[in-house]
């Protein structure tokens, strides 16, 4: 079973990203925080239960989504993680390639991007997460 965690500001789009997650797999559970800190508290307290993580860039402050990246590749390196964003800019997207993202996903979403995204999470882990067709 699967238990992923969404940090996105936005509560719509964190809701529609659940539902397209869901039309792609059967998750045990999926975490929703709209904060930096809220994010800190679950990783922190989750340890090694989240099997992927969707992170937008821009949270509370433009790109500080990449300060949390990196503190997720520091504390939990084997965690998969999918960046979520509208930020297409060559410079960002570059740094962001930086902290080692296993997919960048480029707002409106779709079910094609969130399954190829939780394919590379899948490559990365030795569980399965019951990929539906």
């Amino acid at each position: 079973m699967s238990k992923l965690l969404i940090i996105e500001d936005n509560k719509v789009m964190a809701e529609v990203l659940a539902q397209i997650i869901r039309k792609c797999i059967t998750p045990k559970e999926i975490l929703k925080c709209s904060t930096i800190e809220s994010a800190h508290k679950v990783l922190l307290n989750s340890k090694d239960n989240i099997t992927g993580i969707f992170l937008d860039l821009n949270i509370e402050k433009r790109l500080d989504g990449l300060e949390l990246l990196a503190f997720i590749r520091n504390n939990h390196p084997t965690i998969p993680v999918s960046i979520i964003t509208s930020e297409s800019d060559t410079e960002i997207v570059k740094r962001t390639l930086l902290c080692k993202p296993q997919d960048y996903l480029i707002k409106p979403l779709s079910v094609a991007k969130v399954k190829r995204s939780i394919l590379k999470f899948e490559e990365n882990k030795e569980y399965k997460l019951n990929i539906t067709s």
